[in-house]
């Protein structure tokens, strides 16, 4: 006989029930408690495809849900689904001359029936149930497994100053158990925990495969991201681009999981992302790169897929913002009197209100939210409104503190029916945190921010009510992390997507907007500067191409960093709903902007032009609102973001006092673009305060042409 009894399985069965408050077992409650068998059989085998017990079994979890606390009848009955298996796991075990079944006997009885929950669950996953069931009949697991003993060495383009973790090392070495070495040839950069690496494997007769790109992180991560590439991008990815070819690694014995990205007709020249790519050899040809190499590729099967799609803006990007609140967690459901309750689905008006006046140690009970993400190393739990990667449901963010045991467990995807904590911080609070780590020379309770001789409003005072808003824009399959660390760049300016951990259909300009902040992020400001001078220097570059024009610059290399933006312009013009109405990007940019003022890992001249990029986004949404030029009428229901703007306020760039010859931005491969500054147009600038600026003309018919 092999592996535990029956009996056992039994009891931790009961106990799986119980805890999901269903009072019957199911063939669900069998399969968890195979599942849960250190080192078990099912576990193992799973292993093999690339799942891990704890992501499958979250997912029956969901799958089933809680049950109401009310128990309609006596005992704990067995389904007559599950009389069936128990009866084929007895004659199993009978016929291999046993007298009680265990594990194997069990696991094979449910594989074989298939039917069942659990088995259409694991189809739902894409595991391959034929190969599980082989598996079930044959697999012997090692009494003490060891990690492979590969070779790992560092290619000459990997910064020595870079370290990878003993637990990364060993999910690695697992991903190349088949190779005799490897050679890490450089780490890809990005904003997220996960590790991304270019590695090139060996075989023991020292063959080397083509480059690949791996990727480690959180098991739930990396699972989540190969269900999301399955769904939204596999089938429609250009010819040469990233693919997942392999099953993930995820060892049971470790939290952390990898996947790696094929570069289909790649060459043997490592590839780097567009981020270090800047960093190394600056702006030239970026815009060119962007538009020609990334989205001519994607458009047809992504971008261009536009449906008509009206939304209210917190849909689409509340989550971007920090948690609403963050609590910590009280074990004593007893609410007092004065205790405050938010509860799914969420009144925005009510809560609004109730926010600004929740003070820390306030009491406030939850009633409805999902879990997102427990982290019990941690004690954090980290809830939404609802569970996916839908943009909506991850909405209303709000974070749980000093979770213990004698909370209960929780599970990915449950609806809390209540939950109780006291409030340690806000969304305002973690904003103005973010913002007082910029050291801004102005006043943060201002509700205008000073740039020369104009004013900007204040984003931090503005985002709720832009949240409010309704956009008329367009749903597509989105790539929802698109950053310059994502874009990798091959021979011949080939390029490749990878990360795909936040894919999805969602609003259009969402990823344009988040390429543009990534842009003035890693190429801009890297060249401008980090003080509040510089910021607002490219502050007024921005304000230019917001009024059809570029500005004239003398540093060759600002000049094309300026025009990788420019670049992105153009495809957004591309992209825009209604044409040449651009009141749906500057949603997207102002939030966008917003969320990157909490990244740590930019520079703070980075995070400075966020700020400033998100007030300017506001300030033309509220010219474009207030002055009627054509843009969407908001609802009646929908509250203003600022009060009407104040008639001095114009946007009006420094005159240019040099006489230096005009100044031009070329893109590699494209036609000089000439900037030259004239009188402005009336029409787009009704006040006399407005910028002198003109449309960019070209020499060539293909020209860029920036809104």
């Amino acid at each position: 006989m092999s592996g535990i009894l029956l009996r056992d399985i039994l009891i931790s069965a009961r106990q799986e029930c119980v805890q999901m408050r269903h009072f019957y077992i199911g063939v669900e409650h069998l399969f968890i408690a195979l599942l849960q068998i250190q080192g078990g059989l099912a576990s193992s085998i799973l292993e093999e495809q690339g799942q891990t017990s704890d992501y499958v079994v979250d997912t029956i979890r969901r799958k089933t849900d809680k049950g109401a606390s009310q128990v309609l009848w006596v005992g704990i009955p067995y389904t007559p689904r599950t009389d069936i298996i128990l009866n084929i796991a007895t004659d199993l075990a009978s016929d291999n001359g046993h007298e009680e079944a265990s594990e194997r006997d069990l696991l094979c009885a449910i594989l074989d029936e298939g039917e069942s929950l659990p088995v259409r669950v694991l189809k739902t996953l894409k595991v391959d149930t034929q190969k599980l069931v082989e598996s079930a009949r044959t697999y012997t697991p090692d009494k003490e497994p060891q990690p492979p003993d590969i070779r790992v060495m560092f290619g000459e383009e990997f910064d020595s100053a870079d370290t990878i973790q003993r637990d990364q090392l060993f999910v690695l070495r697992r991903m190349f158990a088949s190779h005799s070495q490897i050679r890490i040839e450089r780490r890809l950069t990005g904003f997220s925990g996960a590790l991304i690496l270019v590695v090139t494997p060996i075989h023991p007769d020292s063959r080397e495969d083509a480059p690949i790109v791996v990727k480690i992180d959180q098991t739930d991560n990396i699972l989540d991201e190969v269900q999301r590439y399955a769904a939204h991008v596999k089938n429609a990815l250009p010819l040469q681009t990233a693919r997942l070819e392999d099953n993930p690694t995820a060892p049971e014995a470790s939290e952390l999981a990898g996947i790696k990205y094929t570069l289909v007709a790649n060459s043997d020249d490592v590839p780097q992302d567009l981020r270090n790519r800047v960093q190394i050899k600056g702006a030239q040809g970026l815009g060119l790169l962007i538009r020609e190499g990334l989205y001519s590729q994607f458009s047809k099967t992504w971008w261009q897929q536009r449906r008509p799609f009206r939304f209210q803006v917190w849909k689409e990007y509340d989550w971007l913002l920090p948690p609403i609140l963050t609590l910590e967690f009280v074990p004593d459901k007893t609410l007092p009197e004065n205790a405050n309750v938010i509860k799914v689905p969420v009144n925005r008006a009510k809560l609004k209100i109730k926010l600004k006046e929740l003070q820390f140690g306030d009491v406030v009970a939850l009633e409805g939210f999902a879990v997102q993400r427990v982290e019990r190393e941690t004690n954090l739990l980290k809830l939404a409104i609802g569970f996916g990667n839908e943009a909506d449901k991850r909405a209303y963010k709000i974070e749980v503190k000093g979770l213990n045991q004698t909370a209960g467990p929780y599970f990915r995807g449950e609806v809390i029916e209540r939950l109780v904590g006291t409030v340690w911080k806000t969304r305002q609070d973690l904003l103005l945190d973010a913002a007082r780590a910029l050291e801004p020379d102005f006043d943060l309770d201002s509700r205008w921010i000073p740039v020369g001789k104009n004013n900007i409003p204040n984003p931090l005072m503005a985002y709720e009510d832009l949240l409010d808003r309704h956009v008329n824009g367009s749903l597509s399959k989105i790539h929802g992390d698109l950053h310059l660390g994502n874009i990798l760049v091959g021979p011949n300016n080939s390029t490749w997507l990878i990360d795909f951990a936040h894919t999805r259909d969602g609003h259009t300009l969402f990823d344009w907007a988040t390429l543009e902040v990534s842009v003035l992020g890693d190429a801009v400001m890297t060249l401008a500067g980090n003080n509040w001078e510089a910021a607002r220097k490219i502050l007024t570059h921005i304000a230019a191409l917001n009024a059809h024009a570029t500005p004239p610059l003398k540093n060759a290399e600002l000049s094309d960093a300026i025009a990788s933006v420019a670049a992105i312009r153009e495809i957004v013009r591309d992209c825009l709903t209604e044409s040449d109405n651009w009141y749906e990007y500057y949603v997207a940019l102002a939030l966008c902007a917003l969320r990157a003022i909490t990244w740590p890992l930019m520079s703070i001249g980075g995070r400075r032009v966020m700020f400033l990029v998100s007030g300017l986004a506001i300030f033309e949404l509220n010219r474009k609102t207030h002055r009627g030029s054509g843009t969407e009428t908001p609802s009646p229901d929908e509250t203003d973001m600022t009060d009407h703007l104040p008639n001095s306020i114009a946007w009006e760039p420094e005159p240019r006092t040099d006489q230096s010859p005009v100044q031009s931005i070329t893109l590699q491969n494209e036609p000089v673009i000439k900037v030259e500054p004239l009188p402005y147009d009336s029409e787009e600038f009704p006040e006399e305060t407005a910028p002198s600026v003109q449309p960019i003309e070209s020499d060539s018919k293909q020209h860029l042409d920036p809104p």
